[in-house]
């Protein structure tokens, strides 16, 4: 996440596993899309959630909300 973006980062979409947060990172790189990867996993828990809930967050604008949606449906997403 930029220091210079100032408007508010929210929940995009749940990313399912770690390959899946690193493709996405190199795809929005690639498109200049700020973005922020807020995984759910806690020492405390040992990653119990990731097999309930996924990965984590990726997190994006606003504006960019589509736009990330799209990237991931039509290059990852295997629904």
């Amino acid at each position: 996440m930029s220091n210079s973006d100032t408007e508010e980062y929210e929940n995009v979409l749940v990313l399912h596993n770690l390959i899946e947060a690193d493709l996405m990172e190199k795809l929005l790189k690639e498109e200049d899309i700020p973005f922020y990867v807020r995984p759910w996993h806690d020492v405390n828990f040992d990653g119990i959630y990731a097999e309930q809930k996924g990965y984590g967050w990726l997190m994006g604008r606003k504006a960019d909300e589509e736009k990330i949606k799209a990237i991931y449906t039509d290059r990852i997403s295997q629904d």
